[in-house]
């Protein structure tokens, strides 16, 4: 594969052949438009300038924590006016795939609040828990992780209240088999900061994987539910014709590579450019960097005429 080409790097032919080559735009949000109460400078710009191209822009994000409201409030912040419509968070996908797949039963969920009021406002039974301490004893243990509870489907995404007895209890659940895993965000490591990371849901959720030996259907990037549903929503027949900004090499730049997405990673947010050039899977690699997506602002000027007044 060969290296990702910066995209003000590019000639202006080579600039006109990437501006020309799609009609979508699939854009990350944290750490590609801010960090959690930061800006990522004149990004604004950037989504204002792919829009008077004539790209259709939808935001695919790992954060359910945020709901699709507060999201479209903090992008006003952002300088960006965003419909709910446009934003795609795992909560959501899952509702569309369990209604795929006329899903009927409890599920027993370890996620934000946001997360389950998403499904319950969908309709959807949960359960979750245990929310209190838990004595140091096998005895109390069993009484909170042991159940006859019929549940058909195990979710995991950030839980900042997460617990060892939540997982077990998700993973006696497990054992049935026609109990569904389902992740929501996969990050292993989330940046909150420069330089600054804490243990994403990935982790936890790998410890499920793992015991359980069932393979996770994903709600978040890189999952192929997702993508299929994004596809489909969206009615795209070619997916090359879709560009996937985002700044994180095992979500943003697989997902992209999954299915046949053109990919520019973004240096503001969770890979550095010492990471970039250190890695070597190619399904990691980008077609593209920039080092902030207020980099297509030039690329695009160039190409875009101006209304003339």
């Amino acid at each position: 594969m060969s290296t990702p080409q910066h995209i003000l790097q590019l000639s202006a032919e080579q600039r006109r052949q990437f501006v020309d080559s799609f009609d979508w735009v699939f854009s990350d949000i944290d750490g590609v438009i801010y960090n959690l109460d930061t800006e990522v400078p004149n990004a604004s710009q950037a989504y204002a300038a792919l829009e008077r191209a004539g790209k259709r822009l939808t935001y695919v994000t790992n954060n359910s924590v945020r709901t699709s409201e507060k999201t479209v409030r903090r992008f006003a912040k952002s300088n960006l006016q965003v419909a709910p419509q446009q934003i795609w968070h795992p909560a959501q996908t899952l509702v569309y795939y369990l209604r795929s797949i006329k899903f009927e039963g409890l599920i027993y969920i370890m996620a934000s609040p946001q997360f389950k009021a998403v499904l319950q406002e969908a309709g959807f039974q949960l359960l979750d828990g245990p929310n209190h301490f838990i004595e140091d004893n096998y005895e109390d243990l069993a009484r909170n992780i042991f159940d006859k509870q019929p549940v058909r489907a195990v979710v995991i995404d950030v839980d900042f209240n997460l617990t060892s007895s939540k997982l077990l209890r998700a993973h006696l659940y497990l054992r049935q088999p026609d109990c569904l895993l389902i992740t929501g965000a996969t990050d292993r490591l989330l940046p909150v900061g420069k330089g600054l990371n804490i243990i994403g849901p990935g982790a936890f959720a790998s410890i499920l994987v793992e015991a359980s030996g069932k393979q996770p259907i994903v709600m978040g990037k890189p999952g192929r539910a997702l993508g299929d549903m994004l596809l489909q929503q969206h009615n795209i027949s070619d997916p090359r014709r879709v560009l996937m900004i985002g700044d994180m090499l095992a979500q943003d730049v697989r997902f992209g590579r999954m299915f046949g997405f053109q990919t520019l990673l973004v240096l503001t947010g969770g890979c550095t450019h010492d990471q970039l050039l250190a890695e070597t899977d190619p399904e990691l690699l980008p077609d593209y960097y920039a080092d902030s997506v207020f980099d297509l602002v030039s690329v695009l000027a160039e190409l875009v005429p101006k209304a003339h007044g």
